[in-house]
Parts: C-alpha cells; structure tokens; sequence
C-alpha cells in the first residue's frame, strides 16, 4: 500500500516537474528576444512617422514568429492603433489636423494663441 502511495505521489511530481519545464520552453532565447524587441520598435518608429503599412508589416511579422509572447501582445496592441489611423475616423482626424495646421503656423494668428 506504502509503495503505490509513494509511486503516485512520485509520478505526480514528476508530472509537475515536467510541465512545468515545459511551460519555460514558451519563452524567447536571447537571440530571438532581441530580433522580436527590434521589430517592434521598427513598427513603433514606423507608427511615429505615420508609416501605417510598414509598421503593420513589422507587428503582423511578430504575432506570426512569436505568438503566445508578450512582444506579440503589444503588436496585437499597436495593430488596433493602426486600424484605428487608417479607418475612417482616424482620416478625418488626420484631415482636420492638416486642414489646420497653416492657420497654427500663420504669424498673423500666432498672438491669438
């Protein structure tokens, strides 16, 4: 009786062991870490220079090659910001400030600011 109580506590602690080891595999090496942190910053770069598409094409490369990380997280992150610059309120916006914009920048204006 002892040793099947002893075996199956043994199994169920390797059971844990093992899938607990198999849960670290999820993460990046150190290699991969730093290519998905690069793209990422390339898409955010590209985002701040109003590059929509390439920064798109940066965070779609991460959620394809690193899905289940958190560097995939911020893309799926920064992808709703790009749906939202390219959708149809984020253009009328975009619009607006450029529409404007000369009137900020008229020297006439400037002492009404």
């Amino acid at each position: 009786m002892k040793n099947k109580i002893s075996k199956m506590v043994f199994s169920a602690v390797a059971l844990a062991l093992i899938l607990g080891c198999a849960s670290l595999n999820t993460g990046l090496s150190g290699k991969e870490k730093l290519e998905a942190k690069d793209w990422l910053h390339a898409g955010d770069l590209a985002y701040k220079i109003k590059d929509y598409d390439n920064a798109q094409y940066f965070y779609e490369r991460i959620i394809r090659t690193y899905p289940d990380t958190y560097y995939a997280k911020k893309a799926k992150e920064n992808l709703g910001y790009i749906s939202y610059q390219k959708g149809p309120i984020g253009r009328t916006v975009q619009k607006t400030i450029d529409i404007a914009d000369p009137v900020i920048d008229d020297p006439i204006m400037a002492p009404l600011q």
